[in-house]
């Protein structure tokens, strides 16, 4: 029988342990991801959530606006901030994004495949218009974002300024980057007035 060492003993286990340890961290790292992957929309609600309330900005979710007389549209998140209504969509999607703003569909690659999906943006570009009629808005307030997953790479030209395709990482920069634009501030009534509009419009 070959009997180890106080030493030894102690190097065996805590080498041991250690292997435990990466394995576990590995293995939230994967959850983590994973939850994200598939709860983006919860994921982004509860990050807008604390980014309105760190910042001061007003946060509608679930809005829903007549497209016309027999359609409603569904937007995700409307955030008021100082200088814009920002209108957000997530959508749950991994891979390699590529095409044309403009364009009724993009092709969206994974490991399995080429498939084509339809352009979220026009979606988001749509219903951002949308709520500037509806609602009597001057159109040059209002930002379009979509959000898709962090394991993904997004190939979209064309896109305009007013809009934005992003990964869930790269969200707050570019509110950020919106509200760094050299226009004139709203003032607190004015907001005021925008919730209560956008409050009376929405379909409950």
């Amino acid at each position: 029988m070959i009997l180890l060492s106080f030493a030894q003993s102690l190097y065996i286990s805590l080498s041991i342990a250690g292997g435990l340890i990466v394995l576990l961290l590995l293995g939230l790292l994967f959850y983590r991801n994973f939850y994200k992957n598939k709860n983006i929309k919860k994921v982004v609600a509860n990050r807008l959530y604390r980014f309105a309330n760190m910042n001061d900005y007003l946060l509608l979710n679930n809005y829903r606006i007549h497209i016309d007389d027999k359609n409603i549209g569904e937007i995700d998140h409307i955030l008021i901030t100082n200088k814009f209504i920002i209108i957000i969509h997530d959508f749950n999607l991994s891979g390699v994004i590529s095409g044309k703003y403009l364009v009724d569909s993009l092709i969206h690659t994974d490991k399995n495949g080429e498939r084509l999906i339809a352009n979220p943006l026009n979606y988001n570009r749509n219903l951002t218009k949308r709520v500037a009629l509806f609602n009597n808005l001057d159109n040059s307030y209002l930002k379009g974002i979509v959000v898709i997953n962090n394991d993904s790479y997004i190939n979209v030209e064309n896109i305009p300024n007013q809009f934005a395709f992003v990964r869930l990482k790269e969200l707050f920069k570019k509110i950020k980057e919106f509200d760094k634009e050299d226009v004139k501030p709203f003032k607190e009534d004015t907001i005021v007035d925008f919730i209560n509009i956008l409050n009376n419009k929405n379909i409950k």
